[in-house]
């Protein structure tokens, strides 16, 4: 019985009880689904077996003079952490490929990873059908050329035909034997793997040094004993990454540098701390939105229990107790609070399954992608628990006020007031009612998230504005990956040289170029020394960015030469060493002097690596922002000519007459010419590429820009139900004192100036909690500061606006109201 009765109560306010059961149903589904993403990136374990177990092995460096850093392992280093370490039952190196399968149909890339046999091991996978790789596999005097195919890539270029086993394909043009398909799902720990071959098949596959070198670019990955915490293991790495820097330096020219080793979880190691922070932050922002909208939904119905303080009194009167009554408010804000959840969960449910961060939001920045995020957002139990506790908190925080008005009920004075009309006596705002101070924290909270979304959105637009040095108009990009071992440096200028040769022969091409990568992109480094001047410490030699460009290079890019000259066809192997720099390059190395003429070097593999083979300075070209904005990317740039040092990897850069896209099929065909094995990569136009670097800072001006416009609507409902309300509650007062004298003009700055009180309040208590909390967004913005007063100073000013047309309507009706009409209700 009292549950019908409560339903006949709300059912004669559907549009209040449609207002509020909506509004706590987009809440509750907004925070879940943020709850489920944040969980996914950050939280749930990734798609492998007891993978709580697993972590991933890095060498830990502490150069001098600069803060430590993270390193993967060479070869050799791998080895002998394998032979001597305890901890693990096993661990496994990998290492992820991008490779031009072919064989049996047209080329195409595809990723793959190298790995050593006990990967599936550490992984606990196991065929789906043939066998995976065996220890005798994984002899480096004897590779085996066999290969291991995704369940994903079997389907679909052979139509998951069994009789794919022991067929030959080939992969950077070297035959292969495929000898297993692994199950569905699986895409290794790079997340994006279609195919796996021995690591011991690198040298003649993909990198001819991959067992000798140096280098540590491969991953490792391995599974604790039993009985092994994480704790011990970071222990015994501790000391054993010390013997083995001893035996294997990293940086034979750095003795005194510490090098240890170190462990963090396959869960930690997925998301950096950018990553983290932004999440964090976009969880409480949600958070935020949730709860003025509960301070909404607590004012409507404090307002609904205040209309019926007359019908309460009269119960209490008539022997009801205010027990009973607040049983009565309360089930009735808990039945609308559960109607919302209901809807709130089940929305939540279905935008799991469609709501994801777009592509590079937050790209895996872990060790250059080589693990995935595993991010995927789903709708599971943990986000079930959430939801349902959150509906709980929620049905709580907004019932339990309004139903505690029972026990405050002067039952005199309210039958008193009844029989003249008015529901319950005035209300003063300036008072501190708890419908006043509702109003103030959602003044509060609102300007918190209308000066997160002002600062964000004021940071995307300096970013946006940025001179990145090129014009990205009508300019096509893509890569091609040939095997070095297939190209090495020694031919790689010549096959470039074919390769732009083919290229500028496509109709509808201008010019054509090439480089290690795009603007905004990332670009490689390298370190840089100069013809006399001391030779730098250990570590010491400032970085630099470098580029071997063809002579058109900057005629392609639209990159101006400010002096000198820039590239001819003159400049090719045998002639003398020439490079450009930009004008970064120039005030920062020589801040007094001319460069042009002076000679350098670099460190690193390439043929400029000595004073023997220094380059002479011929030409200073404008800058070019080459690594993403957000990491405050170097702008001293080295351009040198591809024919007298270049990879054959490269980004090879095309101007069109008119669209970009419209020549990729000719393209296509230009490059299938040269090498019929060679496959293009990350085919699109550079103003998509400049597009994607800021996509994560369009996002969250997006996201936050959306907030800020909820968060103010928010507010203006809740300053307009609270006003209206106390006009209604004094109409007697304001009829007795129009009929007494008192003009419309004074009435209505009366009603203003009350009605204001509490969002102002709110407001000042908002910039200071915005002082205090922005600083997170600090990693977030680009030139922009999280104190920015302007930003403050316009947010302030427009929730006053927006308060006080809220404000506006409720005290013009205080200046219509008729003073004998009042009178007589007396």
């Amino acid at each position: 019985m009292p549950v019908r009765a409560t339903l006949r109560s709300l059912t004669r306010h559907p549009a209040l009880s449609l207002t509020v059961a909506g509004t706590l149903a987009i809440g509750i589904a907004a925070l879940t689904t943020t709850f489920g993403v944040v969980n996914a990136a950050l939280f749930r374990q990734p798609p492998f077996h007891d993978a709580g177990r697993l972590a991933m092995l890095f060498i830990q460096r502490r150069p001098e003079g600069e803060p430590p850093r993270q390193e993967r392992w060479s070869f050799s280093r791998f080895e002998l952490l394998r032979e001597q370490q305890q901890s693990f039952g096993s661990i496994a190196s990998y290492s992820p490929a991008t490779l031009t399968l072919s064989g049996d149909a047209d080329a195409e890339l595809v990723h793959g990873e190298r790995v050593s046999p006990s990967y599936f091991q550490v992984l606990r996978v196991g065929a789906a059908r043939g066998r995976l790789f065996s220890a005798a596999e994984d002899d480096p005097a004897r590779p085996a050329p066999v290969v291991v195919l995704g369940h994903a890539l079997w389907t679909r270029r052979w139509a998951a035909d069994p009789a794919v086993l022991g067929r030959t394909i080939r992969l950077n043009g070297v035959p292969l034997t495929v000898i297993g398909v692994l199950p569905p799902e699986f895409a290794g720990l790079s997340g994006s793997a279609q195919l796996w071959i021995p690591r011991t098949m690198s040298p003649r596959i993909t990198y001819a040094e991959y067992l000798t070198t140096n280098q540590n670019f491969i991953s490792a990955v391995g599974r604790l004993r039993p009985g092994i915490t994480h704790a011990t293991a970071l222990g015994e790495l501790g000391v054993l990454g010390a013997a083995i820097n001893r035996a294997l330096p990293s940086d034979p020219d750095s003795p005194n540098e510490q090098v240890t080793a170190t462990a963090t979880s396959l869960n930690g190691a997925r998301a950096n701390q950018a990553v983290r922070r932004s999440l964090f932050v976009l969880l409480g922002a949600v958070t935020l939105l949730h709860l003025l909208a509960c301070a909404n939904v607590t004012n409507l119905l404090l307002g609904r229990a205040a209309a019926k303080r007359a019908e309460s009194t009269v119960r209490i009167a008539l022997g009801s107790s205010a027990n009973r009554l607040f049983g009565h408010i309360l089930r009735e804000g808990l039945l609308l609070s559960g109607m919302g959840a209901m809807a709130g969960i089940a929305l939540a449910w279905w935008a799991s399954s469609l709501v994801a961060p777009p592509a590079n939001t937050w790209a895996p920045r872990n060790f250059y992608g080589s693990l995935a995020p595993f991010d995927t957002p789903a709708f599971g139990v943990r986000e079930l628990v959430f939801a349902v506790g959150l509906a709980i908190a929620s049905a709580l925080l907004v019932a339990l006020p309004p139903a505690l008005t029972a026990f405050r009920l002067d039952v005199a004075s309210g039958i008193k007031a009844g029989s003249r009309g008015i529901p319950g006596g005035a209300i003063r705002l300036r008072r501190p009612t708890v419908r006043g101070v509702l109003v103030g924290i959602e003044a509060a909270l609102a300007m918190l998230l209308v000066v997160a979304a002002g600062l964000l959105i004021n940071s995307f637009q300096r970013m946006r504005q940025v001179d990145i040095g090129v014009e990205p108009e009508n300019l096509l990009t893509f890569w091609v990956i040939p095997s070095e071992v297939r190209v090495p440096p020694a031919t790689a200028p010549a096959f470039v040289a074919r390769l732009l040769d083919a290229v500028r022969q496509v109709p509808g091409v201008r010019l054509a170029s090439v480089d290690g990568g795009g603007p905004l992109a990332g670009s490689a480094s390298s370190v840089l020394l100069i013809e006399g001047r001391p030779a730098p410490g250990p570590g010491q030699a400032p970085p630099v960015t470098r580029h071997y460009i063809a002579p058109e290079h900057f005629s392609t890019m639209g990159i101006p030469i400010v002096r000198g000259r820039g590239f001819t066809a003159a400049d090719v192997a045998g002639a003398p060493r020439v490079t450009v720099i930009s004008e970064t390059a120039a005030r920062r190395f020589w801040p007094d002097e001319e460069p042009l003429g002076q000679r350098v070097w670099f460190g690193g593999g390439s043929s400029f690596n000595s004073r023997d083979s220094s380059a002479e300075i011929v030409g200073i070209a404008g800058d070019v922002v080459y690594a993403p904005l957000d990491t405050r990317p170097n702008l001293a740039s080295f351009y040198t000519p591809y024919a007298q040092f270049t990879y054959a990897s490269r980004m090879v850069f095309v101007r069109t007459e008119g669209s970009p896209l419209a020549v990729v099929p000719a393209v296509r065909k230009a490059v299938a010419a040269v090498d019929p094995e060679l496959a293009l990569q990350e085919v699109q136009p550079l103003t998509d590429v400049v597009s994607a670097s800021w996509a994560r800072n369009r996002f969250d001006a997006l996201l936050f820009g959306g907030f800020g416009v909820a968060a103010l609507l928010l507010a203006a409902s809740g300053i307009y139900a609270v006003l209206s309300y106390a006009v209604a509650s004094r109409t007697r007062e304001f009829g007795v004192r129009i009929a007494l004298g008192a003009n419309a003009g004074r009435v209505l700055g009366d009603v203003l100036r009350e009605g204001m009180a509490w969002p102002l309040a709110g407001v000042l208590t908002g910039v200071a909690a915005s002082l205090a909390v922005t600083r997170l967004l600090q990693a977030s913005l680009y030139e922009t500061s999280p104190q920015d007063p302007r930003v403050y100073l316009g947010t302030a000013a427009l929730l006053v606006l927006v308060a006080a047309a809220a404000c506006v309507l409720p005290a013009w009706r205080a200046t219509r109201i008729d003073a004998m009409e009042a009178l007589r209700a007396e």
